[in-house]
């Protein structure tokens, strides 16, 4: 079984948490509104009866003239796809190819497919 989705280009995880006295690492604004949005794409692209369990493999392609690393927009998109329920846990994640080109300007595109 495979799906893709188009999601909303993450937020580097430079900007996922921040450190807040006497709380810890917690989730920044950015990251709660891009998850939200995210989750709300993931339901509107991908039915609850297309998920997928057990080990998977992800293709994540970012736009060709995307700043940063391709590895900061990892995180969040694929921790989206576990609060969706259209996969397990990451760590059920077997392999992981990331592209730069293949998705428009301001989006992600991931590919899942049964492993």
């Amino acid at each position: 079984m495979i799906f893709t989705v188009i999601l909303p280009l993450p937020p580097s995880a430079n900007r996922l948490f921040a450190n807040v006295p006497g709380k810890g690492r917690v989730k920044t604004r950015a990251y709660k509104n891009w998850r939200k949005a995210a989750i709300l794409t993931i339901f509107a692209q991908v039915r609850a009866d297309r998920r997928i369990g057990g080990p998977v493999d992800l293709e994540i392609c970012v736009p060709d003239g995307m700043r940063g690393d391709l590895d900061n927009r990892l995180k969040a998109a694929i921790d989206a796809l576990v609060a969706s329920n259209r996969i397990d846990d990451d760590r059920h994640v077997h392999s992981i190819l990331i592209v730069r080109g293949g998705a428009d300007a301001g989006t992600v595109l991931v590919k899942v497919e049964q492993a």
